[in-house]
């Protein structure tokens, strides 16, 4: 994740997209998510730096077939969210320094069946 050329980026809010690949984009959220999804389906969240958020690192409503992997999160309110999912897949991230109670990953709602946190590295501290 180190070595990655980044494209930096204002946060992405996207609703009804599909068939999506979001790829090392450095997000600083700010008072918003850094990515935050809406009703999206097939996408995959790779290799970005998803940081400096008092929201989420990646917050997903109502998205299906949603791969998240090899990011690295930091200083957000929570890692990852997602409600009323299905098929969320989280592999292989860096989830630190988030805020206090901050959640590494949080399913709500979600079909416990089809969701998936494998491989990640956690180091969490106060900011």
């Amino acid at each position: 994740m180190e070595n990655l050329n980044y494209r930096v980026s204002r946060p992405i809010a996207l609703n009804g997209v599909h068939d999506l690949t979001i790829c090392a984009y450095s997000i600083k959220g700010g008072p918003f998510s850094c990515i935050d999804l809406v009703d999206c389906y097939n996408v995959h969240i790779t290799q970005c730096e998803l940081t400096n958020s008092d929201q989420l690192g990646i917050n997903l409503t109502n998205c299906a077939n949603v791969l998240i992997d090899n990011c690295y999160v930091a200083d957000v309110l929570t890692g990852i969210h997602s409600l009323n999912g299905s098929n969320i897949q989280v592999r292989n991230n860096k989830i630190t320094k988030l805020a206090p109670k901050g959640v590494l990953v949080s399913f709500e709602n979600t079909d416990t069946d089809a969701a998936e946190v494998s491989s990640y590295a956690m180091n969490n501290y106060l900011k």
